[in-house]
């Protein structure tokens, strides 16, 4: 008597293949999502550093009598009064060292472990 699992043989070892196409391919696809969500959150947390760098140097540009400070922020970036919030904005005024020179601010955007986001160096030149 013949055996006749011949088809059936060739069919599971064809679905098996298959199955593990699929997940090797499934595999690719959740590291190329999960790679693109982290760049995703970096971008944001850059680009709301640079914002709050960009309004610091402004005001510090346009008054006369800037004082440095330091603001806390918590995870959403609202300002808060703590230090337990996530992010920390810095600013150093370096005053001029002989007349003639500009005087220059130092805008630090960091984490609260002091992991810097960005950074910022404003020059304005005194009246």
């Amino acid at each position: 008597m013949k055996n006749r699992n011949n088809g059936s043989r060739i069919f599971m070892t064809e679905l098996m293949f298959a199955i593990l196409f699929f997940i090797i391919v499934s595999a690719i696809c959740v590291q190329c999502f999960a790679g693109s969500f982290a760049k995703s959150r970096e971008a944001k947390e850059l680009t709301n550093a640079i914002n709050l760098a960009s309004n610091v140097a402004e005001e510090y540009l346009v008054q006369d009598d800037y004082q440095g400070f330091t603001n806390y922020y918590d995870s959403a970036w609202n300002l808060t009064d703590d230090e337990n919030g996530a992010y920390k904005v810095t600013s150093l005024v370096k005053e001029a060292e002989s007349k003639g020179q500009c005087q220059s601010m130092h805008v630090v955007v960091s984490t609260m472990s002091d992991e810097e986001i960005y950074s910022l160096v404003v020059e304005k030149a005194l009246k």
